[in-house]
């Protein structure tokens, strides 16, 4: 026999707590902005991620945490790079201290590791994480010089072995989404190796040496809107800019500790205006360029908040990893502070569409 009087008040505490979820109102948080007023906005900061804490529960996970308390929060521990695919609600980010990729999947509202399935390359120490116009996952492991490819439901297809076509050392990864090509920088060759995304060599971009068109540590490249190819090179403290085919274009940049200057580069992407973002690992500090490189603005500054408790929205304690999405959305791996921060490009386009006040 059911007891109709408990049933009735298991029901009733259920209906108060999933009102009390429903309910919820955050409460009104300061707004950020670079450049801050009166000058036109162009940035703004939106979140940070550091753990499964961060993530907004469902109602039902609401409800069971009520009833039987949270699990002990899992966290990002050495950030490294970050990969952000709006289209299907989640980011990966690639953390050498936890020897994976996690998954901040905003739609499942959950936060898991990528899992690689028995006689796979094991994953220890994964550096870049680039996606395809499919949306498959490339997953750059440097210790075995392996890129280990994942589809959209992360389910694994295959590994690419570098080293069988003489890449030892590579540090980073790009695709060109358009013309399905995958781009490897190798430390070792000072330069770029291009092959298609099943890991047959096309070609290779640059060479050891000082000279235009030549790298001594291209540590972060990325594809602009145009197919030109733009790199980081952390040894020359510069950025150099090449078309689709691989000629050299032009590069800007140079080692110091003035606005635009770099101390050392880390990471780089680009926004729907083709506007250059370099992460300074040594500056704390994100610099944004135009296509020209000239310097737009200059986002974040030195702060650590490991004992602090305080959100900090823009400090950063050695950033290492950037990546913009299609929706402008830019994520910024804060290293040391082990999170990710969000940030969203306030283009004209945006703009016109939102009101930034």
């Amino acid at each position: 026999m059911i007891n109709t009087r408990l049933l009735y008040s298991f029901l009733v505490m259920v209906m108060l707590l999933l009102s009390a979820c429903a309910g919820t109102v955050p409460e009104p948080t300061e707004r950020y902005f670079w450049p801050p007023p009166p000058d036109v906005p162009r940035i703004e900061w939106i979140k940070a991620y550091s753990s499964q804490l961060d993530i907004e529960k469902s109602d039902s996970q609401r409800f069971f945490a009520a009833i039987m308390g949270s699990d002990e929060p899992v966290s990002l521990l050495k950030p490294i790079e970050v990969k952000s695919v709006p289209e299907l609600k989640r980011f990966y980010v690639s953390d050498v201290g936890r020897a994976s990729v996690m998954v901040f999947d905003l739609g499942k509202h959950e936060l898991r590791s990528l899992v690689t399935p028995e006689g796979a390359p094991t994953i220890t120490h994964p550096l870049s994480v680039v996606t395809d116009r499919d949306n498959n996952l490339y997953v750059l492991e440097r210790r075995t010089a392996t890129v280990l490819v994942f589809d959209s439901s992360e389910k694994y297809l295959r590994a690419i072995r570098l080293k069988s076509v003489s890449v030892s050392n590579p540090i980073a990864l790009a695709i060109d989404k358009k013309k399905s090509l995958l781009y490897v920088s190798d430390a070792t060759s000072r330069k770029l190796i291009v092959m298609d995304l099943m890991g047959v060599v096309q070609r290779s971009i640059g060479s050891s040496g000082d000279a235009a068109g030549q790298f001594n540590l291209p540590v972060a490249l990325v594809i602009n809107s145009k197919g030109q190819i733009i790199v980081a090179d952390a040894f020359d403290a510069v950025v150099q800019i090449f078309d689709a085919d691989g000629k050299f274009l032009r590069k800007f940049g140079r080692r110091g500790d003035s606005a635009g200057d770099f101390q050392l580069i880390k990471s780089i992407a680009v926004d729907s205006s083709d506007n250059i973002y370099v992460v300074d690992g040594r500056s704390h500090s994100v610099s944004i360029f135009n296509e020209r490189g000239e310097l737009l603005l200059v986002l974040g500054a030195f702060y650590a908040i490991s004992g602090s408790g305080k959100v900090a929205p823009g400090g950063f304690s050695v950033p290492v990893g950037i990546d913009i999405d299609t929706n402008d959305r830019i994520y910024v791996v804060d290293q040391l502070n082990a999170r990710v921060q969000v940030f969203q490009y306030l283009s004209e386009s945006f703009l016109n569409g939102h009101r930034a006040q």
